[in-house]
């Protein structure tokens, strides 16, 4: 006897509506997550310029060399460019982010390697060792005859070929 499985999209009920609850789930999720980033970009438009004050304040070369960036792409590539500047323009908030982000980056890695700087050009405290005399790892001499090597030891010209 063959037994053949199927596979409904609405569960097991058979019923001709029952792809609506899948789908109903996927609206309310992509609804949610769409609530949910506009949210985010409302904070962060609103903290934006806090966060590019601080940014200047902490690193201005941050923000001098974004604006370098930007400019040596509409020299050298127009069109990215030109979608570099749109995208930063509208979406500000988020720049002003990454670029206080980055300014935090770097002055805590200026700060670490301030601090391993500072501590090469300090001298490291030291103990005077007290020396050995020569003769302590000496040791007594063995009446042992080497032993001779088995069969299989015995050097044989393929061995010769790698000298």
């Amino acid at each position: 006897m063959t037994m053949y499985k199927e596979f409904k999209v609405g569960g097991q009920s058979g019923s001709p509506f029952g792809f609506f609850g899948p789908l109903l789930a996927l609206a309310i999720i992509f609804t949610v997550m769409f609530f949910v980033a506009k949210g985010v970009f409302t904070i962060l438009s609103w903290v934006a310029p806090v966060l590019l004050l601080a940014t200047l304040i902490i690193d201005h070369k941050v923000v001098l060399n974004y604006f370098s960036f930007i400019f040596k792409l509409l020299k050298e590539n127009t069109v990215v460019g030109v979608v570099a500047v749109v995208v930063t323009f509208f979406a500000y908030p988020f720049v002003a982010g990454f670029l206080f982000l980055k300014a935090l980056g770097a002055r805590q890695l200026k700060k670490m390697t301030d601090r391993v700087q500072q501590e090469s050009n300090t001298y490291a405290d030291y103990e005077e060792v007290k020396e050995e005399p020569e003769d302590f790892l000496e040791l007594p001499q063995t009446n042992s005859k080497p032993k001779e090597p088995s069969p299989q030891q015995r050097p044989n010209d393929y061995d010769d070929m790698f000298k």
